[in-house]
């Protein structure tokens, strides 16, 4: 079993030498193109090292190659070559087996170290300090808070008891073993503070996302209300004036119209009960549904706020259903916030693209020094993806290889 007992601090699942950054969405922040990604191997060595253990593995390899020649190459072991070349395989094994059983491998390090020291005194092997260096850090931030204050016992005795074992006195043990001791205990601080820290910024990311969404799907559903109701309203209003003018002989019809208009007016309050429950206490402003065709009025308004847009436009003009037009305008007016925000000296570019049956848009921009006071009132690429998995289609958001930013959308229109 492990003696671990599950990691204490997720930084278990990491390399200790790299700080995992809490990620950001794409339009907070732009990431930055590794071009040594297209190399293979380079692609190779990453994938192997995402994986902690093997990178423990690999680690404890080169520490143990590192040492071993140093040992036989070079002076630092004395006269003690083959001691040396004993305890450096077991303080790689350490490293190797830290994550799994951290405890464990903390104890064997200083228990192997302090042997050394105690018989034949400190040989200097860079790779075995650095293997008991790891070794330590994973007994001082990986374990229970039990685990952890037995291996500081340990670890203090043992110093004390190694420097008397090599004729040393109190005087010159005591305070390495206490300043050992102070740095365990910092290290220990320092990461539960980092990860409480990181674990709080991931639930407040999460729950942010989740209330954007939350808040877009009730636009939507609103959204949509409007645009349905009115045209559910233009039936309604005219099975009922055919239904008073047709002829009192023509009873069939007159039955099919009165159950046309029963049912569109009981959709019509269904609609407006259930819709009325996602509404904010503040209501929105009664106007017209923005659509395609409003695209240069909004183009016209973020260039006047300081970001210089051009709008093309490809295939056939034609009339689309009102869902898509509204939704492919949000997506086109979010796009265009965020360059605001983000792109700041910069220019953007809005391509709209008629196919037989879907509706493409592009909204690029080139970059540049980003503005700090630009409010969005919008929720980025997460009330975008609502958008787009409404109507079952296909969303791409990343950095432009030449800077900037770049949002594909592809709605298609049944």
């Amino acid at each position: 079993m492990s003696s671990a007992g599950g990691a204490v601090f997720r930084s278990a699942g990491r390399l200790i030498f790299v700080r995992s950054g809490i990620r950001r969405s794409a339009d907070d922040s732009r990431c930055l193109r590794v071009y040594g990604d297209e190399v293979p191997l380079v692609r190779r060595i990453r994938r192997l090292l995402r994986d902690p253990g093997r990178a423990d593995l690999c680690l404890a390899t080169v520490l143990l190659v590192a040492a071993e020649l140093q040992i036989w190459l070079g002076q630092a072991a004395g006269s003690h070559r083959a001691v040396a070349a004993v305890a450096a395989p077991v303080l790689a094994g350490t490293v190797a087996i830290r994550r799994g059983y951290p405890l464990l491998a903390g104890v064997t390090a200083q228990a192997t170290v302090a042997l050394v020291f105690a018989f034949w005194s400190d040989t200097q092997i860079f790779g075995t300090s650095i293997a008991w260096f790891c070794a330590l850090y994973a007994m001082t931030v990986w374990t229970p808070f039990a685990h952890f204050v037995a291996g500081a016992a340990f670890v203090v005795v043992s110093n004390i008891a190694a420097a008397a074992g090599s004729s040393g006195t109190l005087q010159r043990s005591t305070p390495f073993a206490i300043v050992t001791l102070i740095v365990m205990i910092i290290v220990r601080r320092v990461i539960s503070n980092r990860e409480r820290r990181a674990e709080l910024a991931e639930r407040e990311r999460d729950l942010v996302a989740r209330e954007a969404v939350v808040e877009e799907r009730a636009r939507i559903a609103r959204e949509l209300h409007d645009a349905i109701a009115h045209n559910v309203s233009m039936m309604v209003v005219q099975a009922g004036a055919e239904r008073r003018v047709i002829d009192e002989t023509n009873g069939s019809t007159r039955e099919v119209l009165e159950t046309i208009e029963h049912i569109g007016r009981g959709a019509l309050t269904e609609m407006r009960r259930l819709v009325g429950m996602l509404r904010s206490d503040t209501a929105d402003p009664l106007e017209p549904q923005p659509g395609l065709g409003d695209l240069p009025t909004l183009v016209a308004r973020v260039s006047d706020a300081g970001l210089p847009v051009e709008l093309h436009l490809e295939g056939e003009r034609r009339q689309l259903p009102v869902g898509i037009e509204l939704s492919a305008y949000r997506i086109v007016q979010e796009a265009l916030t965020n360059a605001l925000k983000h792109a700041g000296d910069a220019t953007a570019n809005v391509h709209v693209r008629y196919g037989r049956d879907s509706l493409e848009l592009e909204i690029s921009d080139g970059g540049g020094k980003a503005r700090e006071s630009v409010v969005s009132g919008g929720h980025g690429l997460a009330g975008m993806r609502e958008r787009v998995a409404l109507y079952g289609g296909v969303l791409q958001a990343e950095p432009r290889p030449s800077g900037g930013f770049m949002v594909r959308v592809l709605l298609p229109i049944r």
